[in-house]
């Protein structure tokens, strides 16, 4: 399988007294190859003038050196001894050329002086005292290293070498790695790049018609019940038993809903037969629940009946929170991160414009006592925050541990009971599911949202739909996205589109 590796040229620069350390290079960069080739996706290409220049006129020597090679290499390893060099037109030697130009191009620079020991008669003592010179210069910049033996030579460049490009690999791999945040909607489920303007679907909980017909289904599962009729034979056996019946209210509550739903009762409906309640059972010793005697049916027949009683008194509810949301219209929007790593501190900048935008203390006034009414199923969280899928997570999901605390600790409508001020109470409860800081600047709405971690590869819905005032076409929503982790700020635009 072809696997794709990052190069980097080596440029061997030195001049002709220099030869067992040009060996020593080739071999160490040729194990640096066969160790991280595969495994990291680096290699080292040695270029030198001898091995790597070609044939080309018109232009001086060292300059198709330069052209052809110095100027394209990463890095350079420059090494002296007892020679410096034939001088070219502006330096001392070739080789000061060429690291001059490295070090203008900002390359990195590996540089070596000789100290083994060397016969007099060999020495040069013109180009000898051009290396001192040179060493000199370079001696406050640390930019050489000094070796006695082949050995060492060999040590210094391997260490080196390896030390510089597994940094260079390391910086590539993070500089390739970095969150791509993108705003997104939700159509039927699915994760889709424009902004889908739907009706309020309530979070997903059951409507009214679903609710009516729950009501049918055990409303028929009762009337399926059939008990014999016995003379009460349990509370006669037992003197401190009492008869279980159904309370008056609770019979007038479900007759009165059955009826506005056009539904007869049988006339057996509320019979219980000779179910009775345990008059040597304590309640409070029991975990407060009641001890029933008699028939299984009969006792299957009275739980239903209760049950029903909730389901009507939600559903009467209901029908006020329908009234009040139900011509609600808004967007699902999404925060997704397509990107190889993860982001922190997101944050996220809608512009909308005024005259369609529909803030969440705009909303109408829900009916006194409905909350109070639903509690036992529903909460204002559970109707407005859009829940996870298998697509994406819902948003309290991705808060850092007690950075989002909801304020209210009681199940919603609690609070509503006794309340003097009903209205207030209602529009601090939003505020507190609308997790969104809202500024009005001239005719736009500035929305904006705060995420705090979002993985690599996934997808995190907003707290609540955007509610607008109506349905739109070929409007822009302006965005502006900023985090931690990427250095740039996101600005973009997505298309609001209604459902055809």
């Amino acid at each position: 399988m072809a696997k794709q590796i990052t190069q980097y040229e080596l440029l061997i620069s030195c001049p002709g007294d220099i030869i067992d350390e040009v060996k020593i290079i080739e071999d160490v960069v040729e194990k640096f190859n066969q160790q991280f080739s595969a495994t990291l996706g680096i290699s080292i290409l040695t270029r030198h003038w001898s091995k790597s220049s070609y044939p080309q006129s018109g232009s001086k020597p060292q300059q198709i050196i330069n052209q052809q090679i110095v100027e394209e290499c990463d890095a350079a390893i420059a090494m002296f001894w007892t020679r410096f060099g034939t001088p070219t037109d502006q330096y001392g030697s070739g080789s000061e050329e060429e690291i001059e130009i490295m070090l203008e191009k900002g390359k990195q620079i590996f540089m070596y002086f000789c100290d083994k020991q060397v016969e007099p008669s060999k020495i040069d003592s013109k180009q000898y005292n051009k290396i001192l010179k040179f060493r000199e210069k370079y001696k406050t910049k640390g930019l050489f290293y000094c070796y006695n033996t082949n050995e060492e030579f060999k040590e210094l460049i391997n260490a080196h070498l390896t030390m510089h490009f597994l940094t260079l690999s390391k910086v590539k791999s993070l500089a390739e790695q970095h969150p791509c945040l993108l705003l997104k909607s939700v159509k039927d489920g699915e994760i889709i790049d424009y902004a889908m303007v739907e009706k309020f679907d309530f979070g997903g909980l059951k409507r009214k018609e679903d609710q009516v017909e729950e009501i049918k289904d055990l409303l028929n599962d009762i009337t399926r019940i059939k008990i014999s009729s016995n003379l009460n034979n349990n509370a006669v056996s037992n003197p401190l038993s009492k008869e279980v019946e159904i309370s008056e209210a609770t019979k007038n509550y479900i007759t009165h809903a059955t009826d506005a739903l056009k539904i007869k009762l049988d006339s057996q409906f509320f019979d219980l037969g000779d179910l009775c309640e345990n008059g040597f059972a304590i309640p409070t010793l029991l975990g407060g629940g009641r001890e029933l005697i008699g028939n299984p049916k009969a006792k299957e027949k009275y739980y239903k009946i209760l049950e029903l009683e909730k389901l009507i008194r939600n559903m009467i509810s209901w029908f006020s929170v329908e009234k009040c949301y139900g011509n609600n219209i808004g967007v699902k929007f999404l925060l997704a991160n397509d990107g190889n790593t993860f982001d922190e501190d997101v944050d996220i900048e809608l512009a909308i414009d005024k005259e369609i935008f529909l803030a969440h203390y705009s909303f109408e006034v829900l009916e006194e006592g409905t909350l109070a009414g639903l509690k036992e199923y529903y909460s204002l969280s559970d109707i407005f925050t859009i829940k996870a899928t298998e697509k994406y997570i819902d948003y309290e999901s991705s808060c850092k541990p007690l950075t989002h605390i909801n304020p209210s600790s009681q199940p919603v409508g609690i609070n509503f009971l006794n309340n003097t001020d009903y209205e207030e109470e209602y529009f601090d409860e939003l505020d507190s599911i609308f997790d969104y800081d809202i500024y009005e600047v001239n005719d736009k709405i500035l929305l904006k949202v705060h995420f705090d971690y979002i993985k690599q590869h996934s997808v995190i819905a907003f707290p609540t739909p955007i509610f607008l005032r109506n349905l739109v076409e070929n409007k822009f929503i302006s965005y502006k996205i900023t985090s931690k982790h990427y250095p740039d700020i996101v600005n973009g635009e997505i298309e609001l589109r209604v459902r055809a």
